[in-house]
């Protein structure tokens, strides 16, 4: 269930992000680069967490990766899909 949560407020954020600075020129660009170097910080921290409630690397990696990536996946796909590439 947590990383239902953890998905969804990601996914909340970065929306959020997008739709804030969408009227800025190259804003949601650094808004994206942003978000992304965010988001991995807080799902680093997130993994630590778990590793240090006993949970093993190898358990907690998936999930890492899964509340890592989605987010910002779903970031990317909508500012390129809405508003132009990123580049």
């Amino acid at each position: 269930m947590r990383t239902v949560i953890i998905i969804t407020v990601g996914i909340f954020v970065a929306s959020l992000l997008l739709a804030l600075l969408r009227k800025r020129p190259g804003a949601p660009n650094t808004a994206i680069v942003a978000f992304t170097l965010t988001w991995l910080a807080f799902c680093g921290w997130n993994f630590s967490v778990g590793v240090s409630h006993g949970y093993s690397f190898a358990e907690e990696i998936p999930f890492f990766l899964a509340n890592f990536a989605v987010p910002v996946i779903f970031m990317w796909l909508v500012r390129h899909r809405f508003g132009g590439p990123t580049t």
